[in-house]
């Protein structure tokens, strides 16, 4: 039904697919062409100012701008033609300071073959176009990329995985810090890396740390408060392909699930779910989840978030066949808060899905996925579309509707106003965004003192409470532990 609509689309088309029910999430699908021959990388931001979050795809020839109408709708793609071609994966932020996010972009490398160079930046002009800022040369060729805040000034500064081959020595982690001005200045080369890279605070200091496959392990290297590492520490794993963060254990504490893919002797691929957490000086893995054996269509990259409201991270998973790339599967695995999970619920997506990222794209406090694509010749050739899919939530539990997605801020839903009378015990409800990056933590205070938190941009709490009066105070954090409070006063009677 998706390929006979497409069929009458002459420039730009938007898809629209009825409700896909799936056990507990249902998503409405959108597709949306960018009108260049492949799409290999896709970022969510508000590009152009309005407070309704944007998406930005890097593309073969061009970035495309699909601005954000509100309520899971997008404009067609505003095309600009980049003169770089061939490039991946891309984050945005505020490089500059100045007030409209900006882009580091890595080459594009696809299975052994790599297209040298290292990040590119691009600076925002506020309306979903950007100018060419600086190289930062890497000195071999940018395999994967994360961003975090690793010197604590709070501004972006960015984590290179790097290699001469993909899967080849020599490797390494390169550290570029940001000066607020979108440039940046190298800091520290660590010796391992070559594999994909993410940042989080493993071991809760308040320091941003990251890992990055490297060979056969997965290497944890915590951040020191000057901005240095610590010696690296080692899980042995192999075939690792892809990396994602979050709080698996309910611990509100980030923690990594590690996707493996391993080819068989029968022509197929195994792959397999690890989950890890930082403890008294280890990585340590958790169990083994066997997802697939021998399949034709392995999953290929994960990513994690909470996908059916119930605070507990859980993970979402894609792959594309890796000989014709005309086959792909999708699925989602709910999170049971002890680092493992139920699943797979299993999620029809369009043609050659990557990137995969999970964001409360509409505002409504449900989280969404979208994705990038990409549609070969039905012989498996050369590219010959791409685009973005948007997977819109449409009936997990609600929560807390986010505020305005272009500035640091907090909207509080329970208590709903001041001087409100409440129990005993009482359900805080709050939420948060952030323009420079996402928000990646909300905290509840009560009189001073943290009572909780939530590593998302969701809050529920349920709080006994002493009588009398009583002030409650709902946190955001940002990416860059940039943060801002909204305050609501209420009376405890009963």
């Amino acid at each position: 039904m998706l390929r006979f609509a497409r069929m009458f689309c002459f420039s730009i088309c938007l898809t629209v697919v009825p409700t896909l029910a799936l056990a507990q999430i249902n998503f409405t699908q959108t597709i949306v062409p960018s009108g260049d021959s492949s799409v290999d990388g896709i970022v969510a931001g508000d590009f152009n100012n309005d407070g309704i979050l944007d998406l930005v795809t890097v593309n073969e020839h061009s970035f495309s701008f699909y601005k954000g109408l509100g309520k899971g709708r997008y404009a067609a793609p505003v095309n600009q033609g980049i003169n770089d071609g061939n490039v991946g994966q891309v984050v945005a932020a505020d490089f500059s300071r100045h007030g409209k996010l900006d882009l580091a972009v890595l080459p594009l490398h696809i299975g052994t073959m790599l297209f040298f160079g290292g990040v590119d930046i691009y600076i925002g002009n506020g309306d979903g176009t950007f100018t060419k800022g600086e190289s930062l040369d890497v000195g071999q060729g940018a395999m994967s990329i994360a961003m975090a805040d690793f010197n604590g000034d709070h501004l972006p500064d960015l984590a290179v995985s790097a290699c001469s081959q993909p899967g080849t020595p020599p490797c390494n982690t390169q550290i570029f810090l940001g000066d607020g001005g979108g440039s940046f200045t190298r800091g520290a080369t660590l010796p391992d890396g070559g594999g994909p890279i993410v940042a989080g605070d493993f071991n809760a200091d308040g320091h941003q740390d990251f890992a990055v496959v490297s060979g056969d392990k997965v290497a944890l290297y915590l951040g020191q408060k000057t901005g240095g590492f610590a010696s690296p520490i080692f899980a042995n794993l192999s075939g690792v392909v892809s990396l994602a963060v979050g709080d698996f254990f309910q611990t509100r504490i980030q923690g990594l699930v590690a996707l493996s893919s391993t080819h068989t002797s029968e022509g197929g691929y195994d792959t397999q779910l690890h989950t890890l957490r930082y403890s008294g000086g280890s990585l340590l893995i958790r169990g083994l989840n066997i997802l697939q054996t021998n399949a034709s269509i392995p999953y290929q990259q994960v990513t994690a978030g909470d996908l059916n409201g119930d605070l507990l991270d859980d993970i979402f998973l894609v792959g594309v066949d890796p000989l014709t790339s005309n086959g792909q599967v999708a699925g989602a695995f709910l999170g049971k808060g002890n680092g493992n999970f139920i699943g797979p619920q299993q999620i029809p997506t369009f043609t050659g899905p990557v990137f995969p990222f999970i964001r409360d794209l509409d505002g409504d406090s449900r989280h969404d996925v979208a994705l990038a694509w990409t549609q070969f010749s039905n012989t498996g050739g050369a590219p010959n579309d791409g685009g973005i899919e948007v997977l819109q939530n449409t009936n997990t539990a609600t929560n807390c509707s986010l505020p305005p997605a272009n500035q640091l801020v907090v909207r509080i839903c329970a208590p709903a106003r001041n001087g409100q009378v409440v129990g005993q015990t009482f359900t805080f409800v709050g939420s948060g965004s952030a323009f420079n990056g996402i928000a990646k933590r909300m905290e509840l205070w009560i009189d001073g003192k943290k009572v909780a938190q939530n590593l998302e941009d969701q809050l529920k709490a349920t709080v006994t409470l002493t009588r009398g009066n009583h002030v409650a105070s709902f946190v955001v954090v940002d990416s860059f532990d940039n943060h801002t409070a909204g305050s609501v006063s209420f009376t405890a009677a009963f």
